[in-house]
């Protein structure tokens, strides 16, 4: 009996888990329409290119953020993109177009980047999971208490 407790304790966590999960996906989904209503379109100077590894589809890729430099009313802005490009990527010293957040002008992203791609697939990756979770605990546990019953 105890244990039936526990186990559907643990159900109801995931449950709540994948629910929180996909709750932040959609936010993380919304900011980044948000951002790309407000986005305002300029010309920045890439200053410097920073590789980073990540495993996208259970494969290794290589993604690259730049650091930009750009101006905006008259005040010049140093930022890094906030979303990563697979190569071809621009090279430092050269003019690329960005979008700026009219908001918040110090996030940006190059225009050629498809910032919404990735935006909040974690999240909802995870939420997906805690909600296999959260329905293969009862039914795994009913089992196993059926095959208990009629095993003797």
């Amino acid at each position: 009996m105890i244990l039936s407790v526990v186990m559907l304790g643990a159900a109801g966590v995931a449950l709540a888990l994948s629910v929180v999960l996909g709750l932040r996906g959609l936010r993380e989904r919304r900011a980044a329409d948000s951002f790309a209503e407000r986005a305002v379109v300029t010309v920045a100077d890439v200053l410097e290119t920073r590789p980073k590894d990540v495993a996208m589809s259970g494969e290794p890729v290589t993604v690259y953020f730049h650091l930009v430099r750009y101006e905006v009313d008259g005040q010049t802005l140093t930022s890094e993109t906030m979303s990563g490009m697979e190569p071809p990527i621009p090279h430092v010293g050269e003019r690329v177009e960005v979008r700026y957040d009219s908001a918040h002008p110090g996030r940006v992203v190059l225009d050629q980047v498809d910032h919404r791609m990735g935006a909040g697939a974690t999240a909802l990756g995870l939420a997906r999971v805690m909600l296999g979770a959260a329905v293969s605990l009862p039914v795994a546990w009913a089992l196993i208490v059926l095959i208990t019953e009629f095993a003797v």
